[in-house]
């Protein structure tokens, strides 16, 4: 074989070879536009209301927020047995203590393994470590525990130059982290955060009712075919009282064909709620709102078969099964 057409066909080799990298570096491309920007969001949402699902218009922003990573949910409901012991006054406090012992790592981060040796042996060395730390405030507690106390300070202290309100808020100074250190710090602040907001959720309707439809896979009463169900549906009367779930900001209140009047709430560290088909709600977006507060009432408006509350809870941008974390009833006197 002569020396030319051996060169040819090895550059078709390598061309062979580079088109399909070239295709595979595409394809990841396209997922993660598909999973982390704000055309994958509306592409999501558009998609959502095709199939008959209940959604809420994304926000364009939120989008890049990733919130709680998705491997802590799992660890969320695998904490839902046994809970951790209050040690006393100044402690780590509940419900972040049980969070913390769901999400936290067993290996403590670099910027805390100094202090290993001061709190000696324990059952669960990162709480050991949190009860140390703390003074009051569950975020700068964790965020101290991540990523050491003299970066959480300089960039509040950046924060704070750049004229940003409340630049101690972990919200607010996140930005202005090295970026390694805001990976770190989102996984243990907001995972943990996050945990608590959603282990000590309020149910949204007070009193006895009767799930119509679970979270989960269904034969869509409307579409009569069998879709995802992502949320619980709560069969009560019009006019009943719907309560937030959680305290936070509303960050959706209006009216489409699909889920009626309804509200999102942003409960923060990746923690969202929805209440549609109400027949009126009592919020507006940008407001705050405290965990059981009354924000509307139920109803039966949007593509719904009859009175009923559809409620459904978003962890890190995915969808959770609500009555995995719904509070037990008070035991009868």
């Amino acid at each position: 074989m002569s020396r030319a057409k051996t060169t040819a066909m090895e550059k078709a080799g390598v061309g062979r070879r580079g088109g399909l990298i070239d295709l595979i570096l595409v394809g990841m491309v396209l997922l993660a536009a598909g999973s982390r920007t704000p055309l994958g969001g509306l592409a999501q949402w558009a998609w959502a209301l095709a199939t008959g699902s209940e959604a809420e218009r994304p926000s364009l922003i939120a989008t890049f927020d990733t919130g709680i990573v998705p491997h802590v949910v799992a660890r969320i409901e695998a904490s839902l047995g046994p809970t951790a012991v209050d040690v006393g006054d100044g402690a780590f406090p509940e419900p972040y203590r049980s969070a913390a012992l769901a999400t936290l790592p067993a290996e403590v981060p670099a910027a805390s393994l100094a202090l290993v040796a001061s709190v000696g042996e324990a059952p669960h060395l990162p709480l050991a470590i949190l009860d140390h730390l703390h003074r009051g405030d569950p975020e700068a507690t964790l965020e101290i525990y991540a990523i050491g106390e003299d970066l959480r300070a300089r960039a509040i202290q950046r924060a704070a130059a750049a004229g940003e309100p409340d630049p101690s808020s972990y919200a607010v100074h996140r930005r202005y982290l090295p970026a390694a250190a805001a990976r770190i710090a989102d996984e243990l602040v907001s995972g943990t955060l996050g945990a608590g907001a959603v282990l000590s959720l309020a149910w949204p309707i007070a009193g006895e009712h009767r799930i119509s439809s679970p979270y989960g896979y269904r034969h869509h009463p409307v579409l009569n075919k069998r879709k995802f169900h992502n949320g619980v549906d709560m069969a009560v009367p019009v006019g009943t009282p719907v309560l937030s779930a959680q305290r936070g900001t509303v960050s959706v209140a209006k009216e489409d064909d699909l889920n009626g009047r309804y509200v999102v709430i942003d409960h923060g560290y990746g923690v969202r709620s929805s209440y549609c088909h109400l027949s009126e709600h009592s919020i507006e977006k940008g407001d705050v709102v405290e965990r059981a507060q009354q924000i509307g009432l139920s109803g039966n408006t949007g593509r719904s078969t009859g009175p009923h509350l559809h409620f459904t809870l978003r962890v890190g941008g995915e969808t959770v099964d609500p009555e995995k974390f719904r509070p037990a009833a008070p035991a009868a006197s």
